[in-house]
């Protein structure tokens, strides 16, 4: 197992070594009568004396999956030269074990326990768990697009009209790796819309679209008047269907929750909402006998479509929006 753990960490030199190591103390335990596994024991912590006590626990973080390199602990006080020495001299243990080899151990951030001259080394955990969630973000993509009319939000290309198709055929986006919405606009519905290849959201992707502040720009058959639109404020008593995950659909009756409208012009008003129900906004104006002639979604938490000036049009999130988004993220991938 520990040889494995070693391929998979790409120390494939290491792992070769082990084996050899291992097969010369199998003869001399055989000859003198040491049982193997503490020969394995024996040999394990001399390469690497983390090995030991990261098997007696059977904790499963989800930190787990990042292994950090013993030196990128101290990287905030010492360069990584520094580091190596620092770890050479014997000043340093790890849950209790003293290292004086300065490459090849690795540690799991909040779970094993290092210490400088006997005191605890803190705030590491944090630093190199964010800057692998970084590095694990660069390698994904991750796009805004301006969703035409009539395009349909699903990754079934059996769809006429379907999303991945327009950005990818029409739009001229070449994705590395598959992609996918973050949530749904309706058909009939245009403007920005989040598309990304992160695995890591699939079952989150409609909680982070619709748990967000999404502002809208709606065009209706005529002009309305100044009560109705505090009327949109306030709330009103709508019928959807709701339906969460894979569970059937079911018919909830229930007033809107307070939004923030603003009146445009005559007959076309802004509206900056949180919730998400089906069809939602339609609804809203049905209740009080206007049509929705054109719906656009310009905003989507701190996210514009300011620079996306043409239906069709995409771009790759750029640092700011990124920052954005990631923080909504964090709320749903843990």
């Amino acid at each position: 197992e520990y040889v494995l753990a070693q391929m998979r960490w790409g120390s494939k030199m290491r792992a070769t070594l082990i084996i050899k190591v291992l097969s010369v103390h199998l003869v001399v335990s055989l000859c003198s009568g040491f049982f193997p596994n503490d020969l394995l024991n024996v040999v394990a912590r001399k390469i690497n004396p983390l090995w030991a006590s990261n098997q007696n626990d059977g904790s499963n973080t989800r930190n787990e999956r990042y292994i950090v390199r013993l030196n990128k602990v101290f990287k905030a006080t010492h360069s990584r030269r520094g580091a190596d020495e620092l770890i050479a001299s014997g000043r340093v243990t790890v849950n209790g074990l003293p290292i004086n080899s300065k490459g090849g151990s690795y540690v799991i951030p909040f779970k094993d326990v290092i210490r400088l001259d006997g005191k605890v080394v803190t705030g590491w955990e944090d630093m190199n768990v964010s800057d692998q969630e970084d590095e694990a973000t660069e390698r994904f993509e991750y796009i805004k697009y301006y969703k035409p009319l009539g395009v349909t939000c699903t990754t079934d290309l059996k769809i006429k009209r379907n999303i991945i198709d327009e950005i990818t055929i029409h739009g001229g986006f070449q994705p590395r790796h598959r992609i996918f919405p973050v949530g749904r606009l309706d058909k009939d519905t245009t403007g920005l819309i989040l598309l990304t290849s992160d695995g890591r959201l699939p079952n989150a992707s409609l909680r982070v679209s619709q748990k967000q502040p999404k502002t809208y720009i709606i065009g209706l058959d005529h002009k309305i008047n100044d009560q109705d639109l505090q009327k949109l404020r306030d709330g009103i008593v709508i019928t959807t269907m709701a339906q969460r995950d894979n569970t059937a659909a079911k018919v909830l009756t229930a007033r809107t929750k307070p939004c923030t409208v603003e009146r445009l012009s005559t007959n076309i008003v802004s509206m900056k909402l949180m919730e998400g129900r089906n069809r939602l906004i339609r609804k809203m104006f049905e209740a009080l006998h206007y049509n929705v002639i054109m719906l656009k979604r310009v905003k989507l938490s701190g996210i514009s479509l300011d620079d996306l000036k043409h239906s069709g049009d995409w771009k790759r999130l750029n640092k700011k929006e990124m920052k954005i988004f990631e923080g909504i993220l964090k709320q749903y991938i843990q």
